[in-house]
């Protein structure tokens, strides 16, 4: 880019050495280079773009209000909340819901393991609230049925079940009836009586 004193000069028209400061101040304080009017124009243009941006995001804004119009801003924070409490106390109660059904089978297998005759009869001599209640259930529902299986009013209700003695069933079976108490039992059964031979 050529000196503003090259340029009057190929005009004409010349300064004295003397003015030349005053006047290249003067020129500088009142007038731009191309560069300056460059950035100055980029960044208006900047500046418009965002203004138009953010004029766009309000009108937006403006039309999703217009959908609320006439709605109940409480009343839905007020469902929202509701529903909140809601999800809540059904994981709440789901949750318990596992809690009781693995202290359950906790319960039944450490019966089974001690050999428990009747399961309902065992559950009812325990304190299950304490049992539940317990930071470490295994090791306190077991401690509790060694105890019953210890004690002499409880030990009845575990060990293996007796066998029946097979010959007072078989003899049972065999004895012979009497033949009035034969007929009387085939009459009672609707079936005809035996004829003798």
């Amino acid at each position: 880019m050529k000196n503003v004193f090259e340029l009057m000069k190929e005009c004409g028209v010349e300064l004295p050495e003397d003015k030349k400061k005053d006047f290249e101040k003067a020129l500088l304080e009142n007038y731009k280079t191309v560069k300056d009017y460059d950035a100055q124009k980029d960044k208006l243009a900047t500046a418009e773009a965002k203004v138009t941006a953010h004029e766009t995001t309000i009108n937006d804004l403006r039309e999703d209000l217009k959908k609320f119009d006439g709605v109940d801003v409480t009343g839905l924070q007020n469902r929202i909340t509701a529903l909140e409490t809601d999800l809540q106390n059904k994981d709440t109660e789901y949750t318990q819901k596992i809690a009781d059904r693995d202290f359950d089978d906790l319960l039944s297998e450490s019966i089974r393991t001690a050999k428990g005759r009747n399961a309902k009869a065992i559950r009812a001599l325990l304190d299950v609230d304490t049992l539940k209640a317990s930071k470490n259930q295994k090791d306190d529902v077991a401690a509790a049925i060694k105890a019953l299986t210890e004690a002499e009013d409880s030990r009845m209700l575990f060990g293996e079940d007796e066998p029946a003695e097979i010959g007072s069933v078989i003899a049972t079976v065999g004895r012979k009836t009497g033949a009035a108490e034969d007929a009387a039992m085939r009459a009672a059964m609707g079936l005809p009586p035996v004829k003798s031979e």
